[in-house]
């Protein structure tokens, strides 16, 4: 059982909350406090993601600006309207213009020496790109330029749309006016003309064409903009890390248990620690063998102060206690209760007490309706936090009484939604003292033990030291990390003396 430690040797630093903290309505509060941290906790990361990546959208993502020009032929011969297009898409008409206009140099680069900037930004961040196995000619990437932003459509009526987007709107309208110009120069040449497969043309006399409409600047980039983009990006990588997210917070808090199931609150594996022996005597470990322990006198006062002191010494340790038993026995209800109203005796502190063995009669007199919600209501879904928390008649602590309905306080413990509750008490309240019963082999205790609570083992006067160590190792064996026992004495009528053995 190790070394046993008083009460008054244990130090905690506890920050008591303000005066209008412990005005708040517990139900009121508890959504607000919970509903607070989990949007911090599950925005925070995908936003931060999100901002970053639009952010680097809009410095990779460049505008681009669309001109168009038109020329009208003769569309009497509807396949001469049809070649048109076909010549002015070929890569040796392409050829042709850029050679013409003096192109090469604009087409090759068309943003000009940014355009070395993204290549540089990856280079800073320790990545290249694998090199080209030769290095591109100024012409082929002039080429390359044109086929991306090229496009020649037949508008009707005899009528060859020709637009060419680009970053840069001066070379956008130069472009496609080249085209509309290189191919009227060669309409008047050659005339009406067909491809034949090896991409030769054939001309038999000349036909009337003009250019309708020239190219200008355009003064707006073509949809999506650098800003559309950006949003996009960002409103993306918000909704697939939250997703990514969401997937591994599912796959981590369910593990062994069934898909579907609430999560647990992710807790760190807890050091076991044995606390105080309170109420005990030395001698409770003797050896059977030795003679007789004497008797000694219990103080109920004494016990319940030093009780309540281990607990507000513990400070954040101890905003979740659980009070517990060997046997199923009223002295835990009567523990539980005692200790909830010593804690709310300071005037800043905010208790309450959640009454999970539904079986225990003293805890059906917290409440002034004894048909009031309470717990069993909460876990089934039938009541909210402010329908079930209710004044107690004796002190300033909240109350969660019984409730309606179960009288089995085994499967209450097994509940998937109670772990849940308890957390979101435990983000209101100073103290939340649980009356639970018998956990040591309770099923679903486990779930109560992963949210690292201060565990009150009762015992009573006069029972073995040996059922109370295997009480103990029961509770340790289901995860209970901090445990103190206290020897708490039954209310008895005036002048009797209890004893333990």
């Amino acid at each position: 059982m190790g070394t046993m430690m008083d009460p008054n040797d244990i130090s905690v630093n506890t920050v008591a909350p303000s005066p209008d903290e412990a005005n708040v309505e517990p139900g009121d509060a508890i959504r607000t406090a919970g509903t607070l941290r989990h949007l911090r906790r599950l925005l925070f990361g995908p936003a931060i993601a999100a901002l970053l990546v639009a952010g680097a959208t809009s410095q990779i993502a460049t505008p681009r600006y669309t001109a168009q020009a038109r020329v009208w032929s003769d569309h009497r011969s509807f396949a001469a309207g049809r070649d048109g297009v076909q010549v002015l898409s070929s890569r040796e008409f392409a050829r042709q213009v850029i050679e013409s206009h003096n192109l090469a140099a604009r087409l090759a680069n068309p943003l000009g020496e940014p355009a070395n900037a993204l290549s540089g930004a990856v280079s800073l961040a320790g990545f290249a790109a694998p090199p080209e196995p030769m290095p591109a000619s100024r012409e082929a990437l002039a080429l390359r330029t044109i086929e991306r932003g090229l496009s020649v459509r037949d508008a009707g009526n005899g009528q060859i749309a020709v637009d060419f987007a680009s970053p840069d709107p001066r070379l956008s309208a130069d472009v496609a006016n080249a085209f509309a110009r290189n191919y009227l120069e060669l309409r008047e040449t050659r005339g009406p003309f067909s491809m034949d497969p090896n991409g030769a043309t054939a001309a038999p006399s000349p036909a009337p064409v003009r250019i309708i409409a020239s190219a200008v600047p355009s003064t707006s980039a073509r949809w999506p903009t650098p800003l559309i983009s950006s949003l996009a990006t960002g409103i993306g990588t918000f909704l697939l890390v939250l997703g990514f997210q969401a997937l591994a917070r599912r796959r981590a808090s369910t593990g062994g248990q069934e898909i579907g199931a609430v999560p647990m609150p992710e807790m760190a594996p807890q050091t076991m620690q044995h606390l105080p022996w309170i109420g005990a005597a030395t001698g409770d470990y003797a050896d059977e063998t030795e003679s007789p322990r004497p008797f000694r006198r219990f103080s109920r006062e004494r016990e319940l102060a030093d009780l309540s002191r281990l607990v507000e010494l513990r400070g954040e340790a101890a905003r979740l206690v659980i009070v517990t038993g060997a046997t199923a026995d009223e002295g835990i209800a009567r523990c539980a209760i005692s200790l909830g109203r010593s804690l709310s005796g300071a005037a800043e502190r905010r208790v309450v007490i959640v009454c999970l063995d539904v079986a225990a009669e003293p805890l059906d007199a917290l409440a002034a309706d004894p048909r009031a919600p309470g717990l069993t209501d909460l876990l089934f879904g039938v009541a909210s936090f402010s329908d079930a928390i209710h004044r107690e008649n004796g002190s300033r602590c909240h109350v969660i009484p019984p409730g309606r309905g179960a009288r089995e306080a085994s499967g209450l413990v097994a509940s998937d939604r109670l772990p849940l509750i308890l957390t979101a008490l435990k983000q209101t309240y100073d103290h939340v003292v649980v009356a639970a019963p018998p956990l040591g082999r309770t099923e679903g205790a486990e779930r109560i033990a992963a949210l690292d609570p201060t565990t009150i083992l009762v015992t009573h006067p006069g029972a073995m030291a040996t059922d109370a160590v295997q009480a103990f190792d029961a509770l340790a064996a289901q995860g209970f990390g901090d445990i103190a026992m206290v020897t708490f004495t039954p209310e008895t009528e005036a002048g009797s003396l209890p004893r333990a053995a």
